[in-house]
């Protein structure tokens, strides 16, 4: 029996956000690393190694990866810093099911858990990712509190996500694209569109560039790198905390 999601009527309450998220990700789970591929045309690997090279070279980093998925970044983080330790921290277990049945990394552990209560101490962690994450919490100014919280001072948190312009026209465009797109592949995976069309719907109540920035910048977490990609539909960045 296939689960109704009624996606936009439970964007707007974090506790409902927190539940629609469990549900998609855990049906999406088994296909997740097929089609998310397909989703980007090819790129989505890319883009994750690209990131994970614009972070700053630490000999033993403590890494967070959030919305860790299937482990790509998490990963791409072992490799990169092979004596520090990852955890990564994804809400729906099917993801992490997935993710421990691919590690082959000592130094790498995963832990179901809300992003915005990751439970690490604070200013205990050197590198924050995220793979698709920020749109996906709850609430973003919960989940930039908690990045703040748990960064070091100096920390770098580095994030690949869809992307909201500031122009309404060139938003209403985007959200159009990815409705027809996603909701292409949401019926070819699961016979379900509005699966894949939650990457748009959930892009109306998301911030736009600027102000995520502006957002960011109120809890000392200063741009370094914003790098678009596909005229902006999506945007690598790297966020260093001050103080």
């Amino acid at each position: 029996m296939r689960t109704a999601f009624h996606v936009r009527d439970n964007l707007g309450a974090p506790d409902r956000k927190l539940r629609l998220t469990h549900d998609l990700f855990t049906v999406i789970a088994p296909t997740y690393d097929r089609i998310t591929p397909l989703l980007s045309f090819g790129r989505d690997r890319a883009w994750k190694q690209a990131l994970v090279r614009a972070l700053p070279d630490l000999p033993a980093p403590v890494c967070l990866d959030l919305a860790c998925g299937t482990g790509d970044l998490a990963f791409l983080l072992a490799r990169r810093y092979p004596a520090g330790r990852i955890l990564g921290l994804d809400l729906a277990e099917k993801m992490l099911e997935l993710a421990r049945q691919r590690n082959t990394c000592p130094h790498v552990t995963f832990a179901c858990g809300d992003m915005t209560r990751t439970g690490q101490a604070p200013a205990s962690v050197d590198l924050v990712t995220g793979g698709y994450a920020l749109r996906n919490a709850p609430a973003i100014t919960l989940v930039l509190d908690e990045i703040a919280r748990v960064l070091k001072p100096g920390g770098v948190a580095a994030f690949l996500d869809f992307s909201k312009p500031a122009s309404r026209p060139v938003q209403r465009l985007f959200h159009l694209l990815l409705t027809v797109w996603g909701g292409f592949w949401g019926w070819v995976a699961h016979r379900q569109p509005e699966i894949y069309t939650y990457i748009a719907d959930s892009l109306a109540v998301y911030p736009n560039r600027p102000a995520l920035h502006r957002l960011l910048a109120a809890r000392g977490l200063r741009v370094q790198l914003s790098r678009l990609h596909y005229a902006g539909m999506l945007e690598t960045l790297l966020v260093r905390k001050t103080g």
